[in-house]
């Protein structure tokens, strides 16, 4: 039986999702972690983040993030500092787990190479709540100083549009991440996961390869710009697509591609041309989306 362009991106979502091995590897370290933070920083909370919190992880690729709650008095001024103090408490922790280091605003600690096996440990200070009563804390910002997070209040965000829209937007943020993951662009989870959302807030349906053209389209059009975050749009918090001026280049340069890619697709399957549509998507996804006629 042909493949549809439907067919092979409900099939593809299937081989995006969480395996039952991942979600036990991204639960087996934690009580041994949680004991160590709560021996050498009073530990007063952990909990599930980012992707895996919000149920926007791609198999084998995303990390299990979590949000490590200090007391303020066992936090040092400089982020940097105190990002360094958990990595070595890590290290002595799990002398045999090789690469434990700091990574952006977290400690990286690699149990294994699947993504649910290496778990990234941020610490924050709880700082009270939000005007919408979600927890809000400061975390690290990469250069040292601390910022704001809330991150129960943008999954809560996420959710909401998610249910509005019959529970596609997750599914289409999962697509966006995983052409990120398979061609290897610099681009942060968090800021594509957000703009996808606020893309969608508008729309009272989803269909896969059109608003995937759509949310590739615009990035590419505003060239990966700096935006207001979406659920604090009035207290000047900006998101930020790279890390870097040169991984800035380098993800413009494979969303060009990209945003070609996915309008040619849907160019094909409006001419009722299924196989051509899959074959364009196969580039967009480095080879891994379904192929024509299989299943």
């Amino acid at each position: 039986m042909p493949l549809t362009v439907e067919d092979a991106f409900e099939a593809f979502l299937v081989t995006l999702t969480t395996s039952r091995q991942e979600t036990q590897s991204a639960a087996s370290h934690r009580a041994s972690v949680e004991a160590k933070l709560k021996a050498d920083f009073e530990l007063i909370t952990m909990f599930r983040t980012g992707s895996f919190g919000a149920a926007t992880n791609i198999r084998g690729y995303s990390d299990v993030d979590y949000f490590a709650v200090i007391p303020t008095k066992n936090l040092k001024a400089n982020s940097a500092s105190t990002l360094t103090a958990v990595a070595a408490s890590m290290r002595s922790r799990f002398p045999n787990t090789a690469n434990i280091r700091v990574s952006g605003p977290g400690v990286q600690i690699p149990f294994g190479d699947e993504g649910a096996e290496r778990v990234e440990i941020i610490p924050v200070d709880a700082t009270g709540q939000t005007k919408l009563g979600f927890r809000q804390f400061d975390m690290p910002d990469e250069n040292g100083g601390w910022k704001f997070s809330a991150p129960e209040s943008h999954k809560e965000w996420v959710d909401s549009l998610d249910r509005k829209l019959d529970g596609k937007l997750k599914p289409l943020i999962r697509l966006v991440k995983a052409w990120k993951f398979y061609r290897n662009v610099p681009i942060r989870s968090f800021y594509l996961e957000m703009r996808t959302a606020e893309l969608m807030r508008n729309e009272s349906v989803i269909i896969y390869d059109i608003d995937l053209k759509n949310v590739l389209k615009t990035l590419w059009n505003d060239q990966l710009a700096g935006v207001p975050d979406p659920r604090f749009p009035d207290d000047q918090f900006v998101l930020s697509a790279c890390s870097s001026v040169t991984s800035r280049a380098d993800a413009l340069s494979k969303l060009s591609n990209a945003a070609t890619w996915s309008d040619q697709a849907a160019q094909e399957k409006n001419a009722g041309k299924p196989a051509a549509a899959i074959a364009k998507l196969n580039l967009l996804y480095a080879d891994r989306f379904p192929k024509f006629g299989l299943l």
